[in-house]
């Protein structure tokens, strides 16, 4: 193969990217526009996140993605399990408990895991002077 034709080649697999993602860029600027144009007439805020949400998936279906995660690329790799996955949408509803949403520790204790006074935590700090501390409190902790 001649020199000349593979850089002929290389130009039109360039040329059709090129073509492939203006025509992309198009139609997630119509996107925009059609939700921006929604989102002036919508009158209540449930059709604000509607309409959002709505373009957030005409988006991600343009990319080739959906937001329940059919498509392997773009999400979290597990290199032990050699697998994609999605990361999951944040929280739907403000009726969500925190017993449903569970809660975070930090450290290595907290009121619940002290065996002896269930008054009393103690949080990891860093001193003043940049050194690592403990700091003991009293009380049912974090509410």
């Amino acid at each position: 193969m001649a020199y000349g034709d593979e850089t002929e080649g290389k130009n039109e697999e360039s040329l059709a990217r090129q073509r492939a993602t203006r025509e992309r860029r198009a139609q997630e600027r119509e996107i925009k526009q059609q939700r921006k144009e929604a989102l002036n007439q919508a009158t209540s805020t449930s059709q604000r996140r509607e309409i959002k949400k709505a373009a957030e998936e005409a988006t991600l279906a343009l990319n080739g993605f959906s937001s329940a995660g059919g498509n392997q690329k773009g999400g979290v790799y597990d290199i032990s399990t050699d697998n994609y996955s999605q990361p999951k949408r944040n929280q739907t509803s403000q009726d969500v408990s925190t017993e449903e949403a569970g809660i975070d520790t930090l450290g290595g204790s907290s009121a619940s895991d002290s065996v002896g006074d269930t008054n009393t935590f103690t949080l990891d700090v860093v001193k003043s002077d940049n050194t690592a501390g403990t700091a003991t409190f009293n009380g049912s902790g974090v509410n």
